[in-house]
């Protein structure tokens, strides 16, 4: 046996790199690794020159740009759901890095031994420890990258799911399982060739080359075979390399980029700039050099995988939605090289419209891509050619005309509060918080409750509060998602101007679409305020005693997560921790199939709560009979839309279910009394 560090007269633990192979071979092995490192710098720049045609992106801090290489590239952070197909993702993408970086130290070895005249057999660091080590590795490393293929191409012919199954796709699975088999082979042969090899140094060669043994193979036999596997193995290795930005593999380098460059926080869009848009009279994304040169190197980066259109509520209500398909129509658009019009050639405005921001597609997509926010931009453009039409184009001139789209008088904002003392905050100029009622809580009737009970609450906790009462207007949310950007900054300005004039500081809502308005919207144009969620807050108040449970009704309660508060803000444990506390904690809030951040959209965000759809057409149709399932007599919610849309719902089926807000839940258990009486107009 050999040993690991040599002495006088003994052979050192160690193989030569090119062993069998002339050393012309060598030169032109380096030749073609040249050809086909150029011919992947090539196809990258193709592909970045397409990038730059769109607008400039921002590029975040290099601290940035570090973690998210570190927690989004290397841990693959953003690799959820699909079990089996995550863990062969990893095993793919682990074991081929293990692989590449051994093969870039062979080739660091060859040629420092070349700069300093070594002769075959005496290496520089490619010996002793160091080489034993490297070898197992390398082999462990084989054997989970060639899994996870085999993983890959048992599930294009087995699974169900939504990913793509182009030839093209695989073909390169093949690719990549023979570069891998054919590596074995080549070890197997050289060590067959060595008497003194070691079975745990290199235990799948060395297995290998037992097998060769059995079969008989003659040493001469053996020599030929290893000099015309290595060569096909290496041919294929520098072959794969160059087909990277040829292939869906361009999703490697795009996908890396994409992760380090786009925004991680769900929920934001980027400000459209007032004074460009008149200099350029166009505000939206019309053809694809419109889009931000982030946007349209994200197109490179989905690999079709279909998460998204797994987890998009449009698509599985039947709409002509398929956040996959986008993506991919577009990337098909900007590999054609042609400044074309998307509206209508490439997508159309029925599929804008169906989408309801919920972010799920965007959650779901491991390497970053926004569907959501290609679609928002795409909806900019169709708002300024005037597309949207009917009831979600009136509810917009209602909210210009009126701030809110039920188009009632600001002189109406608070006879929601009548027979309640709420202060305004000319009223109570000392406030500690502002009470953001929104429009669904001073004008919806059954969103009034919410707004009743909230009030209760923060007067039973000693909350020195006060609201804005008829100066309070729209917060300009679903005009923004819904693609009307200028109608968004009007409201907004006047709103921050508000609040600068009251010196507002602190807010709470009810309304998980104000708060990610307040929270992410509003900072971009100065509004930076401390924005908290009622269910956050109550929760706040009940640890710290203010706020006692006197008595507990429900029989049993199943709380939805709207996707505005819990997979946008993150807020998943407050509300459970209120309705935990509301019944007395002797019963559980029974969790529906799709819950906390993985929750299922009621069907209201992005401006839906406007549009006319048929009760059984409705993109919410799904989550009610998810809802029904669990067979509470209770659904708790905790955003105005998710209680209108679940309760139409309820109502279709003819489900005796009761939907409440979490605040009324808690209004009923800690100060039982009625809650109602107040008469407002629809």
């Amino acid at each position: 046996m050999l040993p690991l560090l040599a002495t006088e007269g003994q052979t050192l633990l160690t193989r030569e790199v090119f062993g069998n192979i002339p050393s012309a071979d060598r030169f032109v092995f380096y030749g073609l690794a040249v050809l086909a490192m150029a011919t992947f710098a090539a196809g990258v720049y193709r592909r970045v020159r397409r990038w730059r045609q769109g607008q400039p992106t921002v590029i975040p801090s290099g601290p940035q740009l570090v973690g998210r290489f570190c927690r989004n590239v290397l841990a693959l952070a953003r690799l959820r759901g699909r079990p089996l197909a995550s863990l062969a993702h990893r095993m793919l993408f682990y074991g081929f890095i293990v692989l590449f970086v051994g093969t870039c130290l062979i080739a660091i070895e060859h040629i420092l031994a070349d700069l300093l005249g070594r002769e075959p057999g005496n290496p520089v660091f490619h010996k002793g420890w160091y080489y034993a080590v490297y070898e197992v590795v390398l082999d462990a490393a084989g054997v989970v990258f060639l899994t996870g293929v085999a993983v890959f191409l048992w599930r294009r012919s087995v699974s169900d799911e939504s990913f793509a199954r182009r030839p093209a796709d695989r073909l390169v699975l093949l690719l990549l399982l023979a570069i891998g088999v054919t590596g074995y082979l080549v070890e197997a042969l050289r060590l067959l060739d060595n008497p003194t090899r070691l079975p745990g140094v290199s235990p799948v060669g060395w297995l290998g080359a037992l097998g060769l043994e059995s079969l008989g193979m003659p040493a001469t036999s053996a020599k030929l075979a290893h000099y015309l596997l290595w060569w096909g193995h290496g041919i294929m290795a520098l072959g794969f390399v160059a087909a990277i930005p040829y292939t869906s593999l361009m999703h490697a380098v795009a996908g890396a980029w994409n992760l380090m460059l786009a925004d991680e926080k769900l929920g934001v869009l980027q400000p459209v700039d007032l004074e460009q848009v008149e200099e350029t009279g166009t505000l939206g994304v019309g053809v694809l050099n419109d889009f931000t040169q982030q946007q349209l190197l994200s197109l490179d980066a989905c690999v079709a995988c279909g998460r998204c259109e797994d987890d998009c509520p449009a698509h599985e209500a039947g709409k002509p939605l398929s956040p996959k398909r986008l993506v991919q129509d577009l990337a098909r658009s900007m590999a054609t090289g042609e400044s074309q019009s998307l509206h209508g050639e490439v997508v159309s405005a029925e599929t804008l419209w169906s989408c309801t921001t919920c972010n799920a597609c965007t959650s779901a997509c491991p390497l970053g891509v926004s569907p959501a926010g290609l679609i928002t931009d795409l909806r900019r453009h169709l708002i300024v050619e005037g597309d949207l039409r009917g009831a979600p184009a009136t509810s917009l001139q209602k909210t210009q005309r009126s701030g809110n789209p039920w188009g009632l008088p600001a002189g109406e904002r608070m006879k929601w509060a009548a027979g309640l003392e709420v202060p305004t905050v000319d009223e109570c100029p000392d406030f500690e918080m502002l009470y953001w009622v929104g429009c669904a809580g001073s004008f919806d009737c059954r969103s009034q409750q919410i707004a009743r009970s909230v009030v209760q609450l923060l007067h039973k906790a000693g909350v020195r509060f006060a609201v804005l009462g008829k100066q309070e207007r729209c917060t300009g949310e679903a005009a923004r998602r819904m693609g009307d950007e200028l109608l968004f900054q009007e409201l907004a300005t006047q709103n921050i101007a508000t609040f600068s004039k009251y010196q507002v500081k602190k807010i709470v809502t009810h309304c998980p679409h104000c708060l990610n308005s307040l929270r992410n919207d509003y900072p971009q144009f100065g509004g930076e305020y401390q924005v908290v969620h009622h269910s956050e807050l109550l929760a706040e108040l009940l640890s710290e005693g203010r706020l006692s449970v006197e008595q507990g009704g429900l029989e049993s309660v199943t709380y939805h997560d709207p996707c505005y508060l819990a997979r946008t803000q993150g807020v998943t444990e407050p509300p459970r921790e209120i309705l935990r506390a509301a019944i007395g904690g002797t019963l559980p809030v029974v969790e529906p199939k799709r819950c906390g951040e993985s929750t299922a959209c009621c069907g209201g965000g992005g401006g839906r709560m406007w549009f006319d759809d048929a009760p059984d057409a409705r993109i919410g149709n799904s989550r009610v009979d998810e809802l029904i399932e669990t067979g509470s007599h209770t659904i708790a919610a905790a955003c105005p839309f998710c209680i209108t849309m679940l309760s139409d719902g309820m109502a279709n089926r003819k489900a005796p279910v009761n939907v409440k807000d979490i605040a009324e839940v808690l209004c009923e258990a800690t100060l039982p009394q009625p809650n109602d009486g107040i008469e407002t107009k629809e």
